[in-house]
């Protein structure tokens, strides 16, 4: 048996929380700091992973095996289900998708790629959008301020 609903998108809601912190955390080495690159992108597939397991009713399995780590797609059906994301920010946040796809921050790249770099003017922004977005749809009555130091 899975889990239940409202503990999977508590249990996506929180990671995604604890990612973004870990981020902010973690001491920023020479661009692009592949760790906290992994950290950054793997709370904004979280944190969309909560809005969909609430929104669209989604199980671990299913948000799993259809979006994988993809982030454009989870965007995409996150919008379409009425996540309030600005144009700019999904657009923005999508750049991040090949990144995160093929496990660029994790295994070492045997190829050169052009990397979005992650900073406080490009992604972060975007980020707080979303999380801000994701907080207020799934907690309409709690204000919520973001983890940003």
């Amino acid at each position: 048996m899975g889990y239940p609903q409202q503990v999977l998108i508590g249990d996506f809601l929180q990671l995604g929380e604890e990612y973004r912190r870990a981020y902010y955390d973690l001491p920023q080495t020479r661009p692009p700091s592949w760790p906290k690159y992994f950290l950054f992108c793997h709370s904004i597939e979280l944190i969309l992973k909560a809005y969909l397991a609430a929104a669209a009713g989604l199980t671990s399995d299913e948000l799993k095996d259809k979006f994988g780590h993809n982030l454009k797609l989870l965007l995409d059906v996150a919008t379409e289900k009425h996540l309030p994301l600005s144009s700019t920010a999904k657009a923005n946040l999508e750049h991040l998708t090949d990144a995160h796809t093929k496990y660029w921050p994790r295994y070492p790249m045997e190829r050169a790629h052009p990397v979005p770099v992650i900073n406080h003017v490009q992604f972060e922004p975007e980020a707080t959008e979303l999380f801000v977005a994701v907080h207020k749809a799934l907690h309409p009555n709690v204000t919520y301020l973001p983890y940003c130091p």
